[in-house]
């Protein structure tokens, strides 16, 4: 994203508020393109990143995981496409490209959210306003965006609702979120979200405080519902366990950057980091014996923008050697194979020196 205000364009299609970028309008194929993303927050000296130079792309109907412990910078990673940055943080690098062109940050977002990216938040009961109807909030961006009426907008509404599994969607127009268990509540934050049946759709972390039964409902109706609509997904989560039968792609991310990126089965399969073959050996396996405890990684995650030389996961890796605590390893093809979703990558000095070992 551009720190400068860039002029106003017109595109075929109508669309305002996208300056063209060098490849010009979907010059890549891919729905959205972040290009180093940095954000950053004011700190005492300077400015703190607590997301640094964060690259990645999705794909017309392609399912990609964003995972990570709480503070590595996921959810400020889809803040900043959303151009949702609380104050006082900004953008400080980078930029974002949507069908190819880069998004102007001087037009209003609301051009564009909602029609091409969508975003359900963690939080349903925030994200809802609870002193006003279900019926309102669902019926706004079908009113705004498409120009519906009200009567057509409530009856598309309704259709969505019924569409997500809400078992009385007339009823439900009519009732305040906090009526609502938290599963309906996200089954109703996903159905204002597809209402304009946007490209790319970023949830994050649609399933946190939601049963297991409840969580694989909101996996089935997300998984359907991008399917009817052809749509695009980010899925946010900390948990890989969730986002493993979902994903065709993972991004592992701590520290503010992303550390390991590829096809969700290489990912699980052969985890070439050590922070990501931590967090899968935290999840407990469904067979054989439960452990007395279970596994978690020693340490604690750096503070955001407090990121010392060399690898951030360095003092919490069980195989890191000085060379890890002076430079900070670039993210890199781990081999030449040509996977479908792109190549298999990780920013990690041992993930290419098999004398290093591979401790869990």
């Amino acid at each position: 994203m551009a720190s400068q205000q860039q002029p106003v364009t017109s595109r075929p299609d109508g669309q305002a508020g996208l300056t063209a970028g060098p490849a010009g309008p979907g010059g890549s194929g891919a729905v959205i393109e972040v290009e180093h993303l940095t954000v950053a927050f004011p700190a005492r000296e300077g400015s703190a990143e607590v997301v640094r130079d964060v690259s990645f792309a999705i794909r017309p109907g392609e399912r990609v995981g964003l995972v990570g412990e709480s503070g590595s910078g996921k959810s400020l990673t889809a803040r900043a496409v959303m151009q949702l940055i609380p104050p006082p943080g900004r953008v400080a690098g980078g930029r974002i490209l949507l069908d190819g062109t880069e998004l102007d940050p001087g037009v209003p977002p609301s051009r564009w959210r909602g029609t091409s990216v969508a975003m359900i938040t963690q939080d349903p009961l925030s994200s809802l306003n609870p002193l006003v109807r279900i019926g309102v909030q669902a019926t706004e961006m079908l009113r705004f965006h498409r120009g519906l009426s009200r009567s057509a907008a409530k009856a598309k509404a309704a259709e969505l609702l019924a569409a997500v599994g809400i078992p009385d969607p007339a009823r439900a127009l009519t009732q305040f979120p906090a009526v609502l268990s938290g599963g309906m509540r996200q089954r109703v934050a996903l159905a204002i979200a597809i209402s304009c049946e946007p490209r790319l759709l970023i949830a994050d972390e649609p399933t946190t405080a939601l049963d297991v039964t409840i969580q694989a409902q909101v996996l089935d109706l997300l998984e359907r519902t991008c399917a009817e609509h052809g749509s695009a997904v980010l899925l946010i989560s900390h948990d890989l366990g969730v986002v493993a039968n979902f994903c065709d792609r993972l991004l592992v991310m701590y520290g503010g950057r992303i550390v390991e990126s590829g096809p969700t089965a290489q990912i699980v399969g052969h985890p070439a980091h050590p922070y990501t073959r931590a967090l899968m050996s935290s999840v407990p396996s469904m067979t054989g014996e439960l452990p007395e405890r279970l596994v978690s990684i020693p340490g604690s995650p750096p503070a955001g923008g407090t990121w010392a030389a060399g690898c951030a996961f360095a003092p919490r890796c069980p195989i890191a050697r000085s060379v890890c605590r002076t430079v900070d390893p670039e993210l890199a093809a781990l081999d030449d194979h040509a996977y479908e979703t792109g190549p298999h990558s990780a920013a990690c000095h041992a993930s290419r020196d098999e004398s290093w070992g591979r401790a869990a």
